[in-house]
Order: structure tokens, then sequence, then C-alpha cells
């Protein structure tokens, strides 16, 4: 993290992604859609949050720059105390969003929940470097669980949460997440950043913070036009998760035919460019996502490693 904080060219590329992509990718999608005023508020509304925890978790099943994806999860967060009512003055001039509130209690509390398990996994990592694999897969396994089953209680909370809703809007709730990733991806290409890092970046832009969006709402508007404000944060958590899913699973069954491959296949010595390859896709894996070698649950398997720094 301090890495990223020192030389923060994905951060600045992760945060213009965040606050500038995305909501004018919301704004584009309200006008193309027709969406109502209602709908249309809490889309946007969710556009303009930071991002969320639940990024971090599915940038570590897709060999992200897990680092990274929580750096840009706390700075987000940050910034999003003056950019989240910035673009909604921006964008509000073109939607009627009435009189929103900002719930800076709500995103200082993020704060804490993202940066303190942080720092007790620093700790454990620095004091207990036996223990910490053990933290790592347990933690990583259980907090995919977790986001599955608040979703799955969503639905016995809200169960009338799908009627009625507009063809058009379930079309906004699958395009809005996966058009944020790519859009994330894109953009961390252009300016010719590493493969995990260009990931980690759309993955951060397509991962909303669901529960800030749901907080400004229930903060901002009379309780009799909520339940139509708040449709579109709480079916983005569900089609989110099933981006998020789905995109997992593709990459692990990438990387499973096409990635690992015997080196018995051919007895040629690889030329210069194969090997220069094969060197930067190491050197882009390492200390990343659910392959970094220090995840190993045996500690006997774990050799005595360089810091990070002297790699």
């Amino acid at each position: 993290i301090w890495g990223h904080l020192k030389k923060p060219v994905g951060l600045v590329i992760g945060m213009a992604s965040q606050f500038f992509l995305i909501p004018l990718l919301a704004f584009s999608l309200i006008k193309i859609c027709g969406l109502n005023s209602l709908y249309a508020t809490g889309m946007m509304i969710l556009s303009c949050c930071p991002g969320g925890s639940t990024s971090n978790v599915i940038t570590y099943f897709c060999d992200g720059d897990v680092s990274l994806s929580v750096a840009m999860t706390t700075w987000s967060t940050i910034i999003a105390l003056g950019m989240m009512p910035f673009n909604l003055w921006v964008y509000g001039h073109g939607i009627d969003t009435g009189e929103v509130s900002v719930p800076y209690w709500k995103l200082a509390l993020s704060l804490v929940m993202i940066t303190l398990p942080l720092a007790i996994g620093m700790i454990v990592k620095a004091k207990l470097p036996k223990v910490a694999p053990y933290f790592t897969k347990i933690g990583s396994y259980s907090g995919f669980a977790v986001i599955l089953v608040v979703q799955i209680m969503e639905v016995f909370i809200f169960p009338d949460i799908f009627k009625n809703v507009p063809f058009t809007l379930y079309i906004a709730e699958v395009i809005m997440p996966s058009a944020g990733i790519i859009l994330g991806i894109v953009f961390g290409w252009i300016f010719h950043q590493p493969w995990p890092l260009s990931r980690t970046i759309g993955i951060e832009s397509g991962f909303q913070n669901v529960g800030t969006a749901l907080t400004v709402i229930s903060l901002s508007f009379p309780f009799e036009v909520q339940k139509e404000i708040l449709l579109f944060p709480a079916l983005y958590g569900f089609c989110m998760l099933s981006v998020g899913f789905i995109m997992v699973l593709i990459f692990k069954t990438y990387k499973r035919l096409f990635r690992k491959k015997p080196s018995s296949v051919t007895d040629e010595p690889l030329d210069k460019s194969q090997q220069s390859e094969e060197i930067t896709e190491m050197k882009d894996n390492d200390l990343k996502g659910v392959d970094n070698p220090e995840f190993v649950c045996d500690p006997e398997l774990q050799d005595d490693k360089t810091s990070p720094a002297s790699h």
C-alpha cells in the first residue's frame, strides 16, 4: 500500500475512473433507457458512491493487486466526501434528484471498517508470519460466504423487491456493473498499467458501496418515495455480485485451461521474447491475489522469502 502511495499512478487512474467515468456512464444509461426520475435518482446516487469492500474479495480471487484494491477503496471513501455532492450537483441539473443529504458519519464509519481490519492484518503478518496464511485463507473465503448470505437475506427481508420492475431498469442494472468493470480495465490499459492493476481498477470501478447509497436515500427523501428510489441500489447489489461471481468463474476457467501448461509439451528452448513475457507475467503475479506464495496454508511449504522491496 505504501508503494502505491509513493507512486500513485494506479490510484489516480482508479479515482478518475471511479468519480468521472462511472457517474457519466450512469447518466448516459438513464437517458438511453428513459428511466423515470425516481429510478434515475437512485441510479445516480449509487454511481457517485465510493467503492465497496466487496471489490477487495473479488480482486483477491481474480489474482488482482489486493493492496491497490484496498488503497482505492480507502481513498475513494475519503474523496467521496467532496466528489459525491459535486457529481450530484453536476448531473442533478439533468435529473430531478431533489435535496440530497450526504451521510458523512456513514462514510467515516466505512473508513474505520476498512482500515481497522487492514491494520490488524498487518500486525498479524509482521508478528505471526506462520499464522498469517491461515488467517488469509479463512478471511477471504468466509468474506465471500458472508457477502452471499447477506444478499440471500435481502430477498427474505424485501420479498416483493422484484415485483413490477420495468424491463429497462433490469437492462440498466446488468449493464452498469459490467460496463463499469470494462471501462476501468480499458482506462488502466490506456495508461499502460500492468494487467493485474488494470483488472483491479476495473473491479473497483464496477463495485459500488451499496450501503452508502441506501443510507443517502434514507436520509434524503420522504418515506413514501423511498421504495422506488431504493430499488436500483438494492437490485444493483444482486447484479454486482452476479457479475463478480461470473468474472471469478471465467478467470479461474481461463487460468486452468490456458495458463497452466505442463513444461514437457515441448523441448525447444524459449526465444528471448518468450522468456521476457514469462518473466513479466511472473512479476505481475508476484504477491498478487490468491496465488500469492505467502498465502500457502502449510507453513512448512514456505521458504524464507525476501521482502517485497528487495524484489
